[in-house]
């Protein structure tokens, strides 16, 4: 039950193409040069091979946070 009072929910396929690529953008620029290119790079595949990429960008960034976390690791 929903009441005025209450924000609205925001639906991700409620949102222009415009407004998800400037997400996207946003997010991209707070990212490292490298990370941007193998982002955009990424893109380019054709989707069947996205996940893959991602996955591989993922378990690379982890291992860089790890690496640099001075505490000796995320748990």
């Amino acid at each position: 039950m929903s009441t005025d009072d209450e924000p609205a929910a925001v639906d991700a396929f409620d949102m222009t193409d415009a407004a998800v690529a400037s997400a996207g953008r946003d997010q991209r620029d707070a990212a490292p040069d490298g990370t941007v290119a193998e982002l955009r790079d990424i893109e380019t595949r054709p989707l069947a091979e996205r996940a893959q990429g991602y996955q591989e960008l993922a378990d690379r960034l982890r291992a860089e946070l790890e690496h640099s976390d001075p505490s000796g690791g995320v748990s």
